[in-house]
């Protein structure tokens, strides 16, 4: 990683630049014929798989870039190679900074070393010298939260201990770049929002942040920019919302019918540090269920929230997301884009009801989920995907998806 260049303006300086940038694998049917080759078919090429290929970005200081695409497109391969536990087949990489990856939590840890230990070896790997990591340590430690485990063999820990030490190390080493897979809220509770709290934080400060993400409103809301990949191969880049809307037209290619889940059962004491849904009802022109039958235009759909979170955060938001047969999000709602605050109970209790009256959708069959997010409405507390289906008819032939209110007007008049 080379230092910065004198004179050079921080705010559009270059931190990742890739070039072509690829990465293979050789291909054998058995571990004899990986033998045979290489005692035989020196010089002879293998048959390749091509995890990534042609990756060509840019990013300055301060950006972020959220990284989009089914399961095996080649996201978490690119986030190694920039974070340099890969190393690319092909193409020119450079990393300017130093880096925190959040990838494999704890990865690096030795379990026979305490968690003291672990931070000291942990630290000095990302770039830190022995009086930063000394500077640090109480930070690291009380943000961690494992109290006297600190000084207990890390094979000792719960997953959820281990995965805190290791969260407060990558963030607490001052990063330059910031690199996220899938892990942007970890453990449980109360440290699963103060890790996204963290996050926002290194953002807001300029840390260059990568996020890999499955969560398409988290990728909008964190990143400017989104780089959608398939099969190895860049789809798509630019502005993080076009993006993402490219990505969600394109998956009603091969989506499957989504399933309606069980709603959550009985009400429970508001959790610390969190929140959760307590109960979700659904009806339809007055009957309740699951299942519901709809008619365009005419029909009352009504969706009561109840939840509990923690009355010592600020009150959370509510959000439902209404998505077509064949999996696209066809439209959203939250309380914090409709300036709605949620009010609550002194045990940190609230419910409230969204109506679509008349329901405006057209002839088709829906699907509904329903989120329970912080005030800001990133975090995620708690999340009913896919809850009830909706069965729409309508009494003419008006096509598409939905009527939107309109008006004729006669020119004759």
């Amino acid at each position: 990683m080379s230092s910065e260049r004198p004179g050079e303006d921080r705010a559009t300086e270059v931190v990742i630049e890739a070039a072509g940038l690829g990465k293979d694998y050789p291909l054998y049917a058995s571990a004899g014929e990986r033998l045979r080759h290489l005692l035989w078919s020196r010089g002879r090429e293998a048959r390749l798989f091509h995890a990534l290929r042609d990756v060509t970005l840019t990013l300055r200081r301060g950006e972020s870039l959220g990284i989009i695409g089914q399961n095996g497109a080649g996201k978490s391969t690119l986030l190694q190679l920039l974070c340099g536990t890969l190393t690319p087949s092909t193409g020119r990489l450079s990393v300017r900074g130093r880096v925190a990856p959040l990838l494999e939590l704890g990865a690096g840890f030795n379990p026979e070393f305490t968690g003291r230990e672990n931070i000291f070896m942990n630290a000095a790997v990302l770039g830190l010298d022995p009086d930063e990591i000394r500077e640090r340590l109480d930070d690291i430690i009380g943000f961690a939260d494992i109290g006297d485990f600190i000084d207990q063999p890390v094979r000792t820990y719960s997953s959820g201990m281990y995965v805190r030490l290791a969260f407060s190390i990558a963030t607490r080493i001052s990063p330059d770049i910031l690199v996220i897979d899938e892990a942007i809220a970890v453990g449980d509770g109360q440290f699963a929002r103060k890790s996204f709290d963290r996050i926002l934080a290194l953002r807001e400060a300029g840390v260059t942040l990568l996020l890999c993400s499955h969560a398409m409103f988290q990728v909008e809301a964190l990143c400017e920019r989104a780089l959608w990949l398939h099969h190895g191969e860049v789809r798509a880049e630019g502005p993080a919302a076009r993006v993402v809307a490219q990505y969600n037209e394109w998956l009603n290619a091969g989506g499957d019918r989504p399933q309606a889940v069980p709603v959550p059962g009985a009400p429970a004491p508001a959790p610390s540090g969190h929140g959760h849904f307590t109960a979700l009802s659904l009806s339809c022109d007055g009957v309740a269920g699951t299942a519901l039958e709809a008619q365009s235009g005419r029909s009352r759909l009504e969706i009561t929230l109840s939840f509990a979170s923690d009355p010592a955060l600020p009150a959370p938001t509510l959000a439902v997301m209404i998505y077509t047969g064949d999996g696209r999000i066809l439209t959203s709602t939250g309380t914090w884009i409709d300036g709605v605050a949620l009010t609550r109970d002194a045990a940190g209790r609230g419910h409230a009801t969204l109506a679509y009256d008349p329901v405006v959708l057209l002839k088709g069959r829906y699907s509904l989920s329903a989120y329970l997010l912080c005030e800001r409405g990133l975090h995620v507390y708690d999340a009913v995907e896919h809850v009830a289906s909706l069965n729409v008819t309508q009494p003419h032939l008006e096509q598409g998806l939905v009527s939107l209110p309109h008006c004729w007007t006669d020119g004759a008049a």
